[in-house]
C-alpha cells in the first residue's frame, strides 16, 4: 500500500479530539510538505486517518477517530492553507492499534497521514 506518516508529536487526551494550542506549530513541517506535494501535482490526495485506543465502545471510538482526523485536517487547512479539497478524512476507531493493548495507551490515540494519489492513479489506468 502506501507509506504513512504518524503524527507522533500530536497527542490526544482520552475521549478528546482537541489538539492543544501548543501542538499546532508542530504541524507546520507537515503542512509545508503537503503544500509542496500539491504544488507539484494539483491532483494529490492526502488521507488523514484518525485512531483511538481500545477504551470505550467501537461506535464511540469510530466517531471520536473521525473527529480527531477532522481536527487535524481543519488545522492544516485553516492555519497552514493546505487546500481542503486535497484532503480526505477517515476515522478507523480502534481497528488499527499501534500498540496491541485493551487498556488506555496514548500512542494509539493518534492521527496519521498518507499520500494516496498513487492508489487513485492506479485505478484510473
Amino acid at each position: 500500500m502506501v507509506r504513512r506518516v504518524d503524527l507522533d508529536t500530536i497527542t490526544f487526551s482520552s475521549g478528546s479530539a482537541v489538539v492543544r494550542e501548543s501542538q499546532v506549530p508542530l504541524l507546520e513541517d507537515l503542512a509545508r510538505a503537503s503544500i509542496a506535494l500539491i504544488e507539484q501535482d494539483p491532483s494529490t490526495v492526502l488521507l488523514i486517518e484518525g485512531h483511538t485506543d481500545a477504551v470505550g465502545s467501537e461506535v464511540s471510538n469510530l466517531a471520536l477517530s473521525d473527529r480527531r482526523a477532522e481536527t487535524v485536517g481543519r488545522i492544516l487547512s485553516d492555519v497552514y492553507d493546505v487546500p481542503p479539497e486535497n484532503m480526505v478524512i477517515q476515522g478507523y476507531g480502534e481497528q488499527y492499534l499501534k500498540v496491541e493493548t485493551e487498556g488506555p495507551d496514548e500512542r494509539n490515540r493518534r492521527v496519521t497521514l498518507r499520500n494516496i494519489t498513487p492508489l487513485l492513479s492506479a485505478k484510473k489506468q
